[in-house]
């Protein structure tokens, strides 16, 4: 697509026009220099600011119900409610022969090593290490070990010294691969050996996107992986399955909070340097990756602190660091709120707390402290001290023979998985608009309250007037320009909105033309777009420059990007609607690129244009399905949850059947001589 690499790369004010007067293009620019509207200086942060405050309004109202719950009957309704709605997305997988290998073992003095290769789902290989001391009770305690985001999983030096401790004290280990780490890479460059994507977090996202668009989230996969880790340990007589641990640490605690609450298998959890509350995570550091967002999970009622309230009464740790960049304050507020589930229970004892000075980090006392809670919770007695360890090199715990089961084995990856588990919903035509409302978010619910004009400046023929739209909520404020030749009078009105932002709009060649046909050019920057866009804001899920974290807190509270950005395009018309100026025009609309889904959904539930060119669309949908290397940023132009309901195309049959046309870019280096003649003249008619 043309502006494919625009949408977030664009900054907002450029320096090579002549405007006259030299007034400054932004909408926000009070013409004294570079001085801007004091209260609307961060108004670039809009997007993230919208979708805040719909998270905060849920999570307010799910703690005002929590809150509520107050007998051991109820705290046991609400958590099968809980359950049932965890477990409802992980009915899709069928437990499936693990066909377990052995592919090496390793000698120490207390300890030997298994390399342990299985199949969580046909071809979809798991890669990890049996740790058995060789001095334990019979059956023993076993600790599954899940690692946080690093590149070559638990063989990283902090994970090994935890790990190493656990088995010398007496206890059985299984330490594997997360989804993307280590040896199970899913986007891997055969000449380097490494990924063709990024580190864990990218490769979790990007793989989590395709997931997403299909309706479930990545943790589906991360879940079933501990559920089948679990069988895997049932195989072994070693292993006491009445006394079976689960810790780690970062994307670890995140994996063990995870699979501690679907399995019932698994006793003691200590997930650390991860819990906190939504609301805390979402002010401070924002979404995480792709497998730290279960589907839609806020809108369903869902908070951090029900990982935990699921497993109660079972024994918890929650282990915590001062300066984490996972809130501390979000922990305690967890901690104090799961006290309520387990009193009521009858087992206060039964969740427990551990805090110490640091960062993002395993410390002495928190390690120490863990190896105390397993002591006790799995009844295995003994020393809790934290020992110094001979480590590993990464090779030596290698379960395959070139450390990547891409090159060795040729196994399927998550890409193929969602090939295997996806499935076409065939709607009829009048579930559509539902599935478009419940999927995408919408709700045309801000007011427009006043239009404050800020001035205007002249390029080449054109005069454009600058804009900025007040609403009812106060969360934003949306910038806009009409766009006519010196001295037009309005005939018709064409809303026109860029994907690159409005600024750009003004170098567009079929600007002229639609002008020149006695048009009056409406447009506006959508929430994350032009001067809605947040140079500054990536997080962990940015991947080839595009924020996936925007959609994964989207989808979190049951919302969309398109559908945010129709809701914005609502409010551009309620002003087109406001202005006496426009009274009698006729309204019609160009949709372009990224930006036709979020107009083509305004469209069809405001019935406000006659005509709608469609320029430069997306691939469909299946797209998403069938490309392992996609286009990162056609996932702003794409519904979570609609692959497979409905398409961009789907939209056009709730729209007259003359008011669309579309109009393709056939060749890339002169667009304009397929476009103008053509869309104009569409746009007459």
């Amino acid at each position: 697509m043309k502006h494919k690499l625009s949408l977030f790369f664009l900054i907002c004010f450029v320096s090579h026009y002549s405007y006259s007067q030299d007034v400054l293009p932004s909408v926000f620019a009070n013409n004294q220099g570079e001085r801007k509207w004091m209260i609307y200086q961060e108004n670039f942060r809009a997007l993230y600011r919208i979708l805040y405050n719909e998270a905060a309004e849920q999570l307010d109202k799910r703690s005002a119900y929590v809150s509520a719950i107050q007998t051991k009957v109820n705290w046991i309704d609400y958590q099968q409610t809980l359950k049932q709605e965890y477990r409802a997305s992980l009915t899709k997988f069928k437990k499936t022969p693990l066909n377990t290998r052995i592919t090496g073992q390793l000698e120490r003095e207390k300890f030997t090593v298994e390399k342990i290769i299985f199949e969580s789902h046909p071809g979809f290989y798991v890669t990890g290490c049996l740790f058995v001391p060789k001095e334990r009770q019979d059956p023993a305690p076993a600790i599954i070990y899940c690692s946080g985001h690093s590149d070559n999983g638990f063989r990283s030096e902090g994970y090994q010294r935890s790990i190493i401790n656990f088995v010398e004290k007496g206890f059985i280990v299984f330490a594997f691969d997360p989804i993307g780490q280590g040896e199970r890479l899913q986007y891997m460059d055969e000449t380097t050996g490494g990924s063709k994507i990024g580190g864990p977090t990218t490769e979790h996202s990007y793989a989590g996107i395709q997931t997403l668009l299909t309706g479930s989230s990545i943790s589906d996969y991360f879940i079933w992986d501990g559920v089948r880790v679990i069988d895997f340990l049932e195989t072994r007589k070693e292993v006491d399955m009445n006394r079976i641990g689960i810790t780690g640490r970062s994307g670890g605690g995140t994996q063990t909070a995870l699979i501690a609450a679907y399995d019932e298998r698994i006793h003691a959890a200590a997930p650390e340097c991860y819990i906190t509350t939504f609301k805390r995570l979402l002010q401070s550091i924002g979404p995480q990756d792709a497998e730290q967002n279960p589907y839609m999970s806020i809108k369903k009622g869902m908070d951090i602190p029900d990982l935990l309230h699921m497993r109660s009464p079972k024994p918890t740790l929650i282990v915590t660091t001062t300066h984490d960049f996972f809130s501390q304050q979000g922990a305690r507020e967890t901690f104090e709120e799961l006290k309520k589930s387990y009193n009521a229970l009858g087992v206060a004892d039964n969740i427990q707390f551990t805090e110490d000075m640091g960062g993002h980090q395993s410390t002495k006392k928190n390690r120490e402290a863990v190896n105390s809670f397993f002591m006790k919770s799995l009844n295995l007695p003994g020393d809790p001290t934290d020992h110094e360890v001979n480590l590993f090199k990464d090779e030596e715990l290698w379960a395959t023979p070139t450390g990547q089961v891409a090159s060795s084995l040729k196994g399927n990856t998550v890409f193929e998985l969602n090939q295997r588990y996806y499935s076409v919903r065939n709607l009829p035509q009048n579930s559509v608009k539902n599935k478009i409302k419940t999927t995408a978010g919408i709700n045309f619910h801000r007011k427009f309250t006043a239009a404050v004009f800020t001035g205007k400046f002249s390029k080449g023929e054109t005069v454009i007037e600058k804009y900025f739209i007040e609403n009812d909520k106060n969360d934003y404020a949306l910038p806009v320009y009409i766009i006519k030749k010196e001295g037009q009078k309005t005939q018709n009105v064409v809303v026109w909105n860029h994907p690159s932002g409005k600024e750009k709009l003004l170098g567009e060649a079929t600007l002229m033309n639609i002008l020149n046909a006695g048009n009056v050019v409406v447009s506006a920057d959508l929430p994350g777009i032009g001067e809605l866009y947040d140079p500054g804001f990536k997080g962990d899920g940015f991947v080839q420059g595009v924020p996936f974290n925007y959609i994964f807190i989207a989808n979190l509270i049951g919302k969309s990007i398109p559908g945010i950005q129709a809701e914005s395009i609502d409010l551009l018309m309620q002003f087109i609607e406001s202005n006496d100026n426009f009274n009698d025009a006729t309204l019609n609309a160009v949709a372009e690129g990224t930006l036709i889904f979020p107009s083509l959904i305004h469209a069809i539930f405001n019935n406000t244009f006659k005509k709608i060119a469609v320029l430069d669309p997306p691939p469909p949908s299946s797209y998403f399905l069938e490309t392992k290397f996609y286009d990162p940023l056609l996932a702003f132009s794409i519904v979570p949850g609609s692959i497979g309901s409905y398409d961009w195309k789907d939209l056009f049959a709730f729209l007259p059947h003359t008011s669309v046309k579309i109009f393709e870019v056939k060749n890339k280096q002169q667009p304009e001589k397929i476009r103008q003649p053509e869309i104009v003249d569409f746009l007459r008619r």
